[in-house]
C-alpha cells in the first residue's frame, strides 16, 4: 500500500510540474509575441503597462505554485482519506493514515492533521470492538457448550443408573449446571443493556445497609469456609441506582470471599469524605500477578483457572461497567500469596 501510494503521489507530482511547465511556456510566448509585434508595428508602450504585463506573469506562475502546494497537501490527503474510508466501509480496520507530527512528537493542530488523528483513532477502536466481539461470541459458545455437555452426559447415566444415591447425585450435578447456565445468560444480558446505555434509575438510599445486606446474604459462603470479617461502615447516603449497586457489592464480597483460603481474613470498610465516599475491601487471599491484574475487568477471563467452575468471568466485567456508567471508579492493587484490595470511588 505504501508504494502504491508512492508512487500516484510521484504521478500527480509529475502531472502538476508538467501542466505547470506548459502553462508558463505558454504565458512567456503568448506575451513574447505580443512584444514582438509592438515593436514590430512600432508601438510604444509606457511603465504602467509593462509593469501590469510583468504583473499578469507573476500572477500566473504565483497560481500555479499554490495549485500545486494545494493539491500535494490539501486535496491528495483528502484523496487518501477517501481511499480508506472506502476500505473500511468494507470491513479493513487495519488501515492507518499518516500523521503529521512536530519535532517533540506532537500532533500539529491543524485541520488536516487532527482529522487525521482522530481518523486513526475512529479505525482503532472499530478494529478493538471487532476483536472483542469475536472473542465475545467465542467464550460464549464455549461457556455454553460445557455445561450443557454436563448435563447431557448425567442424563445420560441416570437413564441407565438404578442407584438411587448415583441418581441423587447426579441430579444435583445437572442443577448445578443448570444455575450456571441462568447466572451466565442474566450477566450476558445486564452487560448487554449496560452497553447500550440502559437508562439509569437513581434514588437516594442508604450505602452502609446495602453493603451489609450484601454480606448478610452471602453468609453461608464466608461462614463455611470460616473467614473473619472485619467490617467498618460509615453512614452514607448516596443517589444512584440501587439495584445495580447491590450486584457491585455482591460480586466484590464474592469474589473476596471465593479467592480467600479457609480461616482467611476480609476487610470491609466504607468511608465519608466532603466530596466522595470510598469503599475499601481488602482479603489476605491468593492475591494475582501483574498479568492477571491488567485483564480481571476483561469479560470472561478467569486469572485462576483451578476456580473456573465457581464463575464465569463476567462478575468484575460487570462490576466495572456499572461504575463507568455511574461515572464512579474502581482501582485494585494486588501481589502474588499477598492478597487484594479493591478501592470504589463514589462521588456524592
Amino acid at each position: 500500500m505504501k508504494k502504491q501510494k508512492k508512487n500516484n503521489n510521484t504521478q500527480l507530482l509529475v502531472k502538476l510540474s508538467l501542466a505547470s511547465f506548459v502553462a508558463i511556456l505558454s504565458a512567456i510566448g503568448i506575451f513574447s509575441g505580443a512584444y514582438y509585434l509592438l515593436e514590430h508595428f512600432e508601438v510604444k508602450i509606457d511603465e504602467t503597462w509593462w509593469a501590469i504585463i510583468v504583473a499578469g506573469i507573476a500572477s500566473i506562475v504565483v497560481g500555479i505554485v499554490l495549485s500545486i502546494t494545494v493539491n500535494l497537501y490539501f486535496f491528495n490527503p483528502i484523496k487518501d482519506l477517501l481511499d480508506v474510508t472506502n476500505r473500511v466501509a468494507h470491513g479493513d480496520f487495519s488501515v492507518q493514515l499518516k500523521e503529521k507530527k512536530k519535532k517533540n512528537g506532537e500532533i500539529k493542530k491543524s485541520e488536516m492533521s487532527m482529522l487525521t488523528h482522530h481518523f486513526n483513532v475512529m479505525v482503532n477502536e472499530l478494529d478493538k470492538n471487532k476483536t472483542l466481539k469475536s472473542d465475545f461470541v467465542t467464550n460464549v459458545s464455549h461457556e455454553f457448550k460445557t455445561p450443557l455437555a454436563n448435563i447431557k452426559g448425567h442424563a445420560e447415566l441416570i437413564k441407565s443408573c438404578s442407584d438411587k444415591a448415583r441418581v441423587d447425585e447426579y441430579c444435583d450435578d445437572i442443577i448445578s449446571a443448570v444455575s450456571n447456565l441462568t447466572e451466565l445468560t442474566s450477566n450476558i444480558l445486564r452487560l448487554s443493556k449496560l452497553e447500550n446505555h440502559a437508562i439509569l434509575q437513581p434514588n437516594d438510599f442508604r450505602l452502609d445497609e446495602q453493603i451489609r445486606q450484601a454480606i448478610i446474604v452471602l453468609e453461608s459462603k464466608w461462614s463455611e469456609k470460616n473467614i473473619n470479617l472485619n467490617i467498618d461502615l460509615d453512614e452514607v447516603t448516596i443517589f444512584y441506582d440501587e439495584a445495580l449497586f447491590c450486584q457491585v457489592w455482591q460480586n466484590l464480597i464474592s469474589n473476596a470471599i471465593k479467592f480467600t483460603e479457609d480461616n482467611g481474613e476480609i476487610n470491609i470498610m466504607l468511608k465519608k469524605y466532603d466530596e466522595e465516599a470510598v469503599f475499601t475491601i481488602r482479603d489476605n487471599g491468593i492475591g494475582m500477578s501483574e498479568e492477571v491484574k491488567g485483564h480481571i475487568f476483561d469479560k470472561f477471563y478467569q486469572g485462576d483457572t483451578s476456580r473456573a467452575k465457581e464463575g464465569n468471568g463476567l462478575g468484575l466485567a460487570l462490576v466495572k461497567k456499572i461504575l463507568d456508567n455511574s461515572r464512579c471508579s474502581i482501582e485494585v492493587e494486588s501481589k502474588e500469596c499477598e492478597g487484594a484490595t479493591f478501592t470504589v470511588r463514589i462521588p456524592i
